[in-house]
């Protein structure tokens, strides 16, 4: 099966780059776009929330707006997280339900499409499990964080490798709970969360993202061809961005 291999579009804000990942999904359905596996970065900081949370509980909007840090919606459940424009690669796989590889049970679903992450980290000296429901991990501290939306028919799971990590950042932008900061600073969380860089200093980004892509077409027998957006694609995520991702109402009125 031939996959599109998407990646380094010059998306420069948090809400387009999320409308594209909509937008692809929407081709997939239609039948006008290949499977999809998609490589991005942040290019300034952001906080990103899930579709079912509050902007005014998980974040805090004063500082954000201070330090012009965007704060977004994603189309996918789960929590909210600080985005480093340094220290993350984000992915994204966009594949019809029907595809063999992937069951459509979900748990099972995210342990089959974190296995191709796992397998290029153990390729690169680096060995890390699937923990919990979505997440990875390298001796119980988090790696990676994923979720996943299922519409009309096609599966889009989005995650975040860490590079690099600055709990502090974290600290600053989002509002965790009080009884998860009693006794807990930014040190003590570097004990819950590790970076790459930490198990392999000498890894740089093109060299994680080289390892993801070779595990991926091994793991899902698949040939990636590097493709950028159709010009529907493109149509389809101006709307989106002008319609939904970029507007207050989707941001914050849930």
């Amino acid at each position: 099966m031939k996959f599109r291999l998407l990646e380094s579009e010059p998306v420069e804000n948090s809400y387009m780059k999320m409308a594209v990942d909509e937008a692809v999904l929407k081709e997939i359905a239609e039948g006008n776009s290949k499977p999809t596996l998609r490589f991005y970065k942040w290019s300034k900081p952001a906080v990103a929330i899930g579709y079912f949370q509050s902007i005014e509980k998980e974040v805090n909007t004063d500082k954000c707006k201070e330090d012009n840090v965007e704060i977004f919606r994603r189309l996918t459940g789960g929590g909210a997280v600080y985005k480093d424009p340094n220290g993350e690669l984000n992915y994204s796989v966009i594949v019809p339900e029907e595809l063999n590889e992937i069951s459509r049970d979900i748990l099972k679903s995210y342990r089959e499409i974190n296995e191709f992450i796992i397998k290029a980290l153990k390729n690169l000296g680096i060995e890390a499990k699937h923990s919990g429901i979505n997440d990875i991990t390298i001796n119980n501290q988090k790696i990676s964080g994923s979720a996943q939306t299922r519409k009309n028919g096609v599966i889009l799971q989005h995650g975040t490798l860490l590079l690099d990590f600055n709990p502090d950042k974290m600290i600053q932008y989002l509002n965790i709970p009080i009884e998860k900061t009693q006794d807990k600073t930014s040190s003590k969380m570097k004990d819950r969360v590790t970076t790459l860089k930490k198990e392999k200093p000498e890894l740089n980004m093109e060299k994680l993202k080289k390892e993801l892509k070779k595990s991926f077409k091994k793991e899902f027998n698949v040939e990636l061809i590097k493709e950028g957006l159709t010009e529907r694609e493109k149509k389809i995520a101006n709307e989106l961005y002008e319609e939904k991702y970029s507007t207050d109402e989707w941001n914050f009125n849930k």
